[in-house]
């Protein structure tokens, strides 16, 4: 039986396969990065136990981003995530914590120190999964128009990512005023239903799944909004839901 990564790889290669020679030198993929060792003058990760630790959570938190921004010929599982410091990733290190930690007696505050001091070191302790809806490489912005066509383009691999191989019960939503949501809610998950809990959270109790619409990582908001204010709502749909997950 293959693992988590075998089953990415074998994805890979039937994706970028599906696109014309030209697109395919654009092509990045991503999905369960490695958290083990660095390498390659400090470029790139080995695995390490982020497959363990994914399968032995109770709450498998994936990334749902809408494209890369000027990586080509790259796999986000490889980088070295040990010793990445950029504020996009630094805001989603704080998302990944903090949705791990929070439950309906605790809601961790940066104002308390609840939050590691050097956020990257998070993906040791949590398994970090990171999909694109995208994977051709784009430039710092993306049209709505453009992500759909990419998201219809590529549904049933999307599919297969999320739903068959990764089986997430938690996604945050990165950005587009509810495009992404949307496209979670209406391609990759488009035969099931969620209901609004309240305006981050979306909940389908038949899949035991959360949706969060939340903020781009990169988002020139101040941290309160970007993740006190998430950690508040999550907190609600806690206490009204009481998820299996969540406990």
């Amino acid at each position: 039986m293959k693992n988590i990564h075998e089953l990415e790889d074998d994805l890979r290669e039937r994706w970028l396969k599906s696109y014309p020679d030209d697109e395919r030198k654009a092509f990045c993929f991503d999905g369960l990065c490695y958290n083990g060792e660095i390498y390659n003058d400090g470029k790139n990760a080995h695995q390490g136990n982020e497959e363990k630790l994914w399968n032995n959570t109770d709450r498998r938190i994936l990334f749902l981003m809408k494209d890369t921004n000027n990586n080509p010929r790259c796999d986000y599982r490889e980088w070295h995530w040990r010793e990445i410091y950029h504020p996009f990733f630094n805001c989603i290190f704080k998302w990944l914590e903090g949705l791990s930690r929070i439950s309906k007696d605790f809601i961790p505050t940066m104002e308390n120190g609840d939050y590691a001091t050097v956020p990257n070191a998070v993906v040791t302790k949590y398994p970090l999964a990171i999909v694109n809806i995208k994977k051709i490489s784009g430039t710092s912005s993306i049209s709505n128009k453009t992500l759909y066509e990419y998201a219809n383009r590529d549904k049933a691999f999307l599919q297969e990512q999320i739903r068959d191989i990764l089986h997430p019960n938690i996604i945050v939503c990165g950005g587009g005023k509810g495009t992404v949501l949307n496209i979670a809610k209406n391609i990759i998950y488009e035969d099931e239903s969620f209901r609004e809990i309240n305006y981050f959270c979306h909940y389908s109790r038949k899949l035991n799944i959360l949706l969060i619409d939340s903020f781009h990582p990169s988002a020139r908001i101040n941290s309160y909004w970007k993740i006190e204010d998430m950690m508040l709502k999550v907190h609600e749909f806690i206490l009204e839901t009481d998820p299996p997950f969540m406990k």
